[in-house]
């Protein structure tokens, strides 16, 4: 494919229009997949500079856009995440980089609510925030080395991430954490226990579903 610039690949991804469905449900609208090596210092580069970034695109395009580029079943480019063939040290820094996406992105953009709790459709910023680590290709769970290591950079951004004052963003972080039990059960149970430990004014329907988290029951 011809070669196409960060600011090019942004815009295909988030300047798009509004409709009854999401843009990306007609697999015709979808841009693009760039090289595998150019995703990951694109995803890294979205991720550490988002604030600035999507500062020019609606809470809506934010949304729409982040749930096609973390969906596997529209767009691949995660992957390049846990793709063997690229640095692990690069995949990390991109990894890492979501944080940078929760307190410059979901802190600024989602509201208090937690998402857990709705049942009606929702088209906000707190859609993707809470289903980010539900629907994106990592943590990948692997026996590989390599995919470990990815793997405890998730964990590491989602404790970061119940740091922050704010219920979305926690509630997020605890999702990943409830769906990372399986396969990490120790560590998230240190992870949520600190963190109930710690913050002592969490309201209840966060501290109950940090309690659910805990045993992996979460949806």
């Amino acid at each position: 494919m011809p070669d196409i610039t960060f600011e090019q690949w942004v815009k295909g991804r988030f300047d798009t229009p509004e409709g009854p469905e999401p843009w990306h449900s007609d697999y015709r609208n979808h841009p693009q997949e760039p090289p595998s090596a150019v995703s990951l210092e694109y995803l890294h580069r979205l991720f550490a500079e988002c604030g600035e970034l999507l500062k020019k695109y609606s809470d809506r395009q934010v949304n729409e856009g982040f749930w096609y580029l973390f969906s596997p079943g529209t767009s691949n480019e995660t992957f390049s995440l846990i793709d063997v063939a690229l640095p692990l040290s690069e995949r990390l820094k991109a990894v890492e980089s979501i944080y940078q996406l929760y307190k410059d992105c979901f802190f600024v953009r989602c509201s208090r609510k937690l998402s857990h709790l709705g049942k009606e459709r929702d088209s906000s910023v707190n859609s993707i925030c809470y289903m980010l680590w539900d629907v994106i290709s990592i943590p990948a769970a692997g026996e590989k080395t390599e995919h470990k290591e990815i793997d405890a950079a998730c964990l590491a951004v989602m404790e970061k991430a119940l740091k922050l004052d704010h219920d979305a963003c926690r509630e997020s972080a605890l999702h990943g954490l409830g769906h990372a039990k399986l396969y990490y059960p120790a560590e998230v149970e240190r992870i949520i226990d600190a963190f109930l430990e710690d913050e002592k004014d969490i309201q209840p329907a966060l501290r109950n579903y940090a309690k659910a988290a805990r045993t992996g029951m979460v949806q």
